[in-house]
């Protein structure tokens, strides 16, 4: 299968791939693994005003709703917190959800481009010079160097494309690019995932060994001023990439690792604003906590315990090796109204 994403890099001298911990498929049905990816998740400083933010500037439109959930403290491990939301629908049948923490006290921060566990909305648009103006008129701090958009080169071919920062500086890549037939109307018709990782070895080792992804891409670093220009990074940056496709809704994902450049470690607890996370569903998810435990993964969750969420719905949060949140549950249940699309 093909993969589109907002780069495809892929020089000779680095085609052999980089293949870590690929996996074959396993006759057995309760073997560890993704099923499906069910949203990406941002936490928000003010939910109303990131919301205005992406109806505003890209036409795109979120229903605030309270989320009472008395397991909701247990599983970011923030008691007393209580939690508003709303699930964005987005083109895919994928999800964007905008999470906003009351009742204790946060600590918002933003990362660079850069630092491993930074992460990207990537929005497909057919008309990008009105993104940039109604990113303007919204005080949108804009990341892509010289403040305009750039061309860069895509699995597609040459595209136009900026990255700007949402309220809560999340990132948000703009790419215009014709779309297919049968696209969903609006300004934005497809959308894809990236995050900056610390390690193509350690991510492919969490990824595709525990959770039973295939991101695959070049062992080699590459050189693209483009890219450079794209997200603001100093010249002799020099980058490689990881790319592989989400069952579920499938979605898009990339992790770029940096070299060349300081980086941080960006890791944000769930209820800090400009937190990003994904909420994956699983199967067997205790044998699956199991593994990630031996190895030293950090278990984010209230006692390092799978919550139950109610519904037939078991919870955990835990941190992958880049430092985001990643919301790992199973469900034998019906759907709760959390992840109803609005």
């Amino acid at each position: 299968m093909r993969i589109a994403l907002a780069f495809r890099f892929v020089p000779i001298a680095a085609a052999v791939a980089f293949v870590a911990f690929a996996q074959t498929e396993s006759p057995d049905p309760a073997k560890p693994r993704i099923q499906s990816l069910s949203h990406a998740i941002h936490a928000v400083d003010d939910l109303d005003t990131t919301l205005a933010f992406y109806r505003e500037v890209f036409g795109l439109k979120g229903t605030p709703n309270d989320f009472p959930n008395p397991a909701v403290p247990q599983l970011t491990d923030a008691p007393g917190v209580t939690l508003r939301l709303s699930m964005m629908p987005l083109p895919g049948a994928m999800r964007f959800e905008l999470t906003h923490f009351k009742g204790l006290e946060r600590k918002p921060a933003r990362a660079a481009y850069t630092d491993p566990g930074a992460a990207s909305l990537v929005l497909y648009v057919r008309d990008l010079d009105a993104v940039v103006a109604n990113s303007k008129k919204a005080n949108a701090p804009i990341v892509t160097t010289g403040g305009a958009p750039i061309e860069i080169a895509t699995a597609k071919g040459k595209a136009r494309s900026i990255v700007v920062r949402d309220p809560d500086g999340f990132f948000v890549q703009v790419i215009q690019e014709t779309p297919a037939p049968g696209a969903p109307e609006g300004n934005v018709h497809r959308v894809s995932l990236a995050y900056t990782m610390e390690s193509a070895e350690a991510t492919a080792k969490f990824y595709n060994g525990m959770m039973g992804l295939e991101l695959t891409g070049p062992s080699a670093f590459s050189k693209d001023p483009a890219m450079l220009r794209l997200i603001g990074a100093p010249e002799g940056t020099e980058f490689r990439k990881l790319t592989g496709v989400i069952p579920g809704p499938p979605a898009d994902v990339e992790f770029t690792e940096f070299r060349g450049v300081p980086r941080t470690k960006f890791h944000l607890r769930v209820r800090d604003p400009g937190a990003p996370a994904m909420a994956i569903q699983v199967i067997n998810l205790t044998g699956m906590v199991a593994q990630m435990k031996a190895a030293g993964t950090h278990l984010i969750s209230a006692n390092g315990q799978i919550v139950n969420f109610g519904n037939g719905t078991h919870n955990i949060f835990v941190e992958d090796p880049n430092g985001m949140n990643i919301e790992l549950f199973e469900r034998s249940g019906p759907v709760p109204a959390r992840t109803q699309p609005k």
